[in-house]
């Protein structure tokens, strides 16, 4: 598939102008779990795209509202991040839909959030409450754990259960918390159409000749790597 004539022709070619990387990650709503999680993972290697030259472009579905918001909550720069009012490039580019049905899309994300039609995704809510030896910790010592405006702990807390840097149990359940509390507390600024609450996403890595290297299409919820214990492991090849 050519994504560079089919993203174009949605966005214009000014995407692809500059002759350097590019990581173009579509997202689905920008109420999705896997929305707020992928952009907190690369949040935290933003410095480390920007040393290796590489253009990060964020595409999900809502308006300018939902991605003031989304950007804000998610420590990511609103110049980077394109919304989307409806999943018509993701069609194009043949993105998994996820699950639909003529019930109410909610319901369909329930289903889904069931492991129905989304295998893996009871795994990886699973491992959200018992840890991952193989993933990194989420939390710094100091870090405050707020749920909405309520503050509950540090993140030494976690430190009950291990105090070794790997993802620890609970705690990318509460950062799951964290962003659901969020997501609902502005549902209507999130989501401004639900219509496109199961659409899955994509992770897209052109090299300076807009070539592509490397491509993930998500299946899943909460499957939006090849390697969840490392979601954006697949850099090390490319980056220094």
């Amino acid at each position: 598939m050519n994504y560079k004539n089919i993203i174009s022709e949605f966005l214009g070619r000014r995407i692809f102008l500059v002759k350097r990387k590019t990581l173009i990650v579509f997202l689905g709503s920008f109420a999705d779990f896997d929305s707020f999680e992928y952009s907190q993972q690369l949040s935290r290697q933003l410095n480390r795209l920007a040393k290796n030259s590489v253009d990060l472009i964020l595409i999900g579905i809502g308006n300018e509202k939902s991605k003031e918001y989304f950007c804000r909550f998610n420590n990511i720069d609103i110049k980077n991040v394109v919304a989307l009012r409806n999943a018509d490039l993701h069609e194009k580019l043949n993105l998994n839909s996820g699950f639909v049905s003529p019930l109410p899309a909610m319901i369909n994300l329930l289903i889904m959030c069931a492991g129905i039609n989304s295998r893996g995704t009871i795994r990886e809510v699973l491992r959200g409450y018992f840890g991952d030896i193989d993933a990194k910790s989420l939390f710094d010592f100091d870090d405050d754990i707020n749920i909405g405006s309520l503050f509950l702990f540090k993140g030494k807390m976690f430190d009950i259960f291990s105090k070794k840097q790997n993802l620890r149990p609970f705690e990318l359940a509460t950062r799951r918390l964290m962003n659901m509390i969020e997501i609902l507390s502005n549902w209507n600024i999130y989501v401004p159409d639900s219509s496109f609450l199961t659409q899955r996403g994509a992770t897209i890595l052109f090299n300076e000749n807009d070539e592509v290297v490397y491509e993930f299409i998500a299946e899943s919820l909460l499957g939006y790597s090849s390697n969840m214990s490392s979601p954006l492991s697949f850099l090390d090849d490319f980056l220094n």
